[in-house]
C-alpha cells in the first residue's frame, strides 16, 4: 500500500511522527535536568509544530494507501484510523499545553521557524 499511486512520498510516515515524539519528550527532558540548552523553547516549538505538521500530511496518504485495499484489510484500516485519530489528540493536547507554558511567545517562535521547518520537506 505504501506505493500506491498519487501518494505523496515525502509527507510524514508513521516513524516521522514517532521521532517527532521522541523529540519533543528529549528536549524536556533535557530541560527538567537543568540542562541549559541554547533555543530550547524554539526547539520545543519546532519540535511540537512539526508533530502537527506531520499529523496533517499522514491523513490524506493515509486515504490514499487504503483506497485500493482488500477486504481483508478492513479490520486493520479501520483499527488504523482509530489510532491516528488517538494521535491527533495527543498532538493537539500536547501543542496546547506548549502554548498555554509560552503564551504569546509561542507564535513568536512559531513565525521566526517557520522557514527552517520546511527545508526537510523540499
Amino acid at each position: 500500500m505504501r506505493v500506491a499511486p498519487g501518494l505523496n512520498t515525502y509527507h510524514a510516515s508513521v516513524a516521522d511522527i514517532g521521532y517527532g515524539f521522541d523529540a519533543v519528550q528529549g528536549t524536556i527532558s533535557r530541560i527538567r535536568q537543568g540542562e541549559s540548552i541554547e533555543l530550547a523553547k524554539e526547539m520545543l516549538v519546532f519540535d511540537l509544530d512539526t508533530l502537527r505538521i506531520s499529523e496533517k500530511q499522514l491523513r490524506p496518504n493515509f486515504e490514499l494507501a487504503v483506497k485500493r485495499a482488500n477486504s481483508d484489510a478492513f479490520y486493520l484500516i479501520e483499527q488504523s484510523r482509530h489510532l491516528h485519530h488517538q494521535i491527533f489528540e495527543v498532538i493537539k493536547e500536547a501543542i496546547r499545553l506548549g502554548r498555554a507554558l509560552l503564551g504569546p511567545e509561542w507564535e513568536t517562535i512559531r513565525a521566526n521557524i517557520e522557514e527552517i521547518q520546511a527545508i526537510p520537506r523540499l
